[in-house]
């Protein structure tokens, strides 16, 4: 089994109506530009923690579960828009980073939601 070297905190928060799942590592005070990351479709923000364990430094580091995955609520219907994902990145971004600037590292999905 794996021992996650840097564990996370685990936290919901409300987002544009739905109880959003988020993991969290590191100091949210860092100086330093927060790491968000976005997992790919069919994944969930706790795939990161092994990028997160293989990391040198510590910073604070945001891994969000989309809409419908993981523990995040899905929407009340069955499909999701792109503008849904970009509305919610912005409403965590937001919360997490303020006027701060931000680092945002996305795989497939969150890849395409991070190019928008």
């Amino acid at each position: 089994m794996y021992v996650p070297r840097r564990p996370a905190r685990s936290e919901f928060v409300p987002v544009r109506n739905l109880r959003y799942h988020v993991l969290t590592w590191g100091d949210r005070a860092d100086e330093r530009p927060p790491l968000v990351l976005l997992h790919g479709w069919m994944d969930v923000g706790a795939s990161w923690q092994f990028v997160v364990d293989a990391m040198r430094e510590e910073r604070f580091i945001v891994a969000p579960d989309w809409r419908g995955y993981g523990l995040t609520e899905g929407g009340g219907v069955d499909n999701y828009w792109m503008p849904d994902y970009l509305a919610d990145l912005d409403w965590l971004l937001d919360h997490y980073a303020g006027d701060r600037a931000v680092d945002l590292v996305g795989h497939s999905m969150g890849g395409n939601v991070t190019m928008h």
